[in-house]
């Protein structure tokens, strides 16, 4: 009886054995679904061999960690090409699969792995809700990957332009998220979101001044433009929008530094420039200093502004250059 049990062990002790060497297989050849279930058969059998199946046991759980891993980067490999949402998200399922194998293991490696993982895809995933223009779904989702990694500086990035769209082109909350997308950037090192995060709220509150100038809202328009020069120093498109809300208001002499620093960043040719020189010369006209009113207007006079420069050089400074 004795020979005849230890004969049945060794032959439940090969078998186990021969599903583990099958799952290694399938990991090899990349069937990793198929090889995560023959190792759970693996580590089924190896339990019941008491001690002589805790080396199959071992192993196999030391194999499962990566496995999952590996089968989160399939699953996302294969969500790239498919480009649903869907398919996103059973790479997501994956590696948080991953993540709860890894901590009933002990594989820590892979769990910190994942979790740098994890975050990016749930903002991809946001991003595609974004673009189908599912801005309170976007927003969740974003909202989840803030709460998995508060130093996630491209998760704050992306909140604050779903809060833009859900608030329908209001910065009162995004610019705040700007801020602190920058914060974070600036903290972590990243300066590319650094970048983005400070062109974006210099261009929205460019935006904002301009629509202000439009409505009347001189003094709002010169407030929201000064802080988008915060944000970009070199903003050629806010100087030149404050020196129209400065003549606007009657204030010359900042019109004119306005205008003048407009002109040293811009990056555009003449028809760029053609509407900051007639900011300058209506500054100068204003102060009564006509010479360099002239001198503005001749720059000014060149495609959509040549009417109004010229108009103004012969007719109301009278201009010597221009009889």
């Amino acid at each position: 009886m004795a020979a005849f049990s230890t004969n049945v062990m060794a032959q439940d002790r090969a078998a186990a054995v021969k599903t583990f060497n099958e799952a290694r297989e399938l990991a090899t050849s990349g069937q990793f679904a198929q090889s995560i279930e023959k190792f759970q058969q693996a580590i089924a059998a190896a339990e019941q061999l008491g001690e002589e199946g805790q080396d199959i046991i071992q192993r196999s759980t030391d194999k499962l960690p990566d496995l999952y891993y590996s089968k989160g980067l399939s699953d996302y490999k294969a969500s790239q090409q498919a480009g649903t949402i869907s398919s996103l998200e059973t790479a997501i399922s994956t590696f948080q699969k991953a993540v709860e194998v890894a901590n009933e293991y002990g594989d820590q490696t892979v769990v910190d792995k994942v979790n740098n993982v994890i975050p990016q895809l749930l903002y991809k995933k946001s991003v595609m809700q974004y673009s189908q223009q599912d801005y309170q779904a976007a927003l969740e989702t974003i909202n989840s990957v803030i709460e998995q990694n508060a130093n996630y500086a491209t998760g704050y990035y992306q909140k604050a332009l779903v809060l833009k769209k859900i608030d329908g082109g209001s910065l009162e909350r995004a610019l705040p998220m700007f801020e602190k997308a920058l914060a974070v950037a600036e903290e972590t090192g990243d300066t590319q979101i650094a970048n983005k995060a400070k062109q974006s709220a210099a261009s929205q509150l460019v935006y904002k001044g301009s629509t202000q100038l439009k409505e009347g809202n001189s003094s709002g328009a010169i407030a929201t433009l000064k802080k988008a020069l915060e944000y970009n120093p070199a903003s050629a498109d806010a100087y030149f929008r404050l020196s129209s809300a400065y003549n606007n208001g009657g204030n010359w002499d900042q019109a004119i530094a306005a205008a003048q620093k407009a002109l040293e960043n811009a990056s555009g040719g003449r028809s760029t420039q053609a509407k900051i020189y007639f900011e300058l010369g209506e500054a100068y006209q204003g102060k009564g200093q006509y010479d360099q009113a002239c001198d503005a207007f001749g720059n000014a006079a060149y495609g959509s502004f040549q009417n109004a420069a010229k108009h103004q050089m012969e007719y109301v400074l009278k201009c010597e250059s221009s009889s």
